[in-house]
């Protein structure tokens, strides 16, 4: 994971560098929520000094994804039951609206995208591969999330999708990605049929269904 060699281009770029790559590391539950995010660790871990780190952090904790406290440094963020209400409010008002214009769009395109990420995301799991069906699955709301066409809504949808990747690895079981793939072909059938109210139906359906799911897993 050292930034040396070659990468290190320029101050900026090893900058970037460092807050992309702790931020996938906290989004990969590399970092656990509530573990301590030490300095001279991450500072070893990236092969970069005290600087970037630091900055990486601030950034970090802008998104949401670090916490940092007077006399106790850096961990990684926790959720709490109520951080989870928020979330999935946001992503419930945000992709309902999206369902629905994939829905009412013409031609069979979207659909077929939407199947796509799903029959990825199912031989990934045949594979014995979670975290690449996990991805899959991810790459099925990306699809729903092009339908906003609107950079605003884009840049909270960009920061929103951190969240929902990490959380979504607390609880990345068979059983769990087995029951989101079958929630997931019942909002494309609705998709494919272009039927807006029963997508959106569906999507919410999925959605609560997986919030329940976060809530127990995370225990809180």
């Amino acid at each position: 994971m050292s930034l040396s060699g070659d990468e290190r281009v320029s101050p900026l770029q090893v900058k970037d560098r460092v807050y992309e790559r702790l931020r996938e590391a906290l989004i990969d539950q590399v970092f656990a929520p509530g573990e301590p995010l030490r300095e001279a660790t991450l500072t070893e871990l990236y092969g970069v000094s005290k600087t970037p780190i630091r900055e990486a952090l601030v950034r970090l904790q802008q998104d949401g994804l670090v916490e940092i406290a007077a006399y106790r440094g850096a961990r990684a963020s926790s959720y709490t039951e109520a951080d989870l209400a928020e979330i999935f409010e946001a992503r419930e008002i945000l992709e309902c609206e999206c369902v629905r214009r994939a829905a009412a769009a013409p031609g069979p395109e979207i659909g077929e995208r939407l199947a796509a990420t799903v029959d990825s995301a199912e031989r990934a799991i045949a594979a014995g591969d979670l975290a690449a069906g996990a991805a899959s699955l991810d790459e099925f709301d990306e699809v729903l999330f092009e339908q906003l066409k609107n950079a605003l809504l884009d840049e909270i949808r960009q920061r929103l999708s951190m969240h929902l990747r990490r959380v979504g690895r607390v609880n990345l079981t068979p059983e769990s990605v087995a029951r989101s793939l079958a929630e997931h072909r019942t909002i494309i059938a609705a998709v494919v049929a272009h039927d807006p109210d029963g997508a959106e139906e569906a999507l919410r359906a999925h959605l609560r269904s997986v919030q329940r799911q976060q809530i127990e897993a995370l225990g809180i």
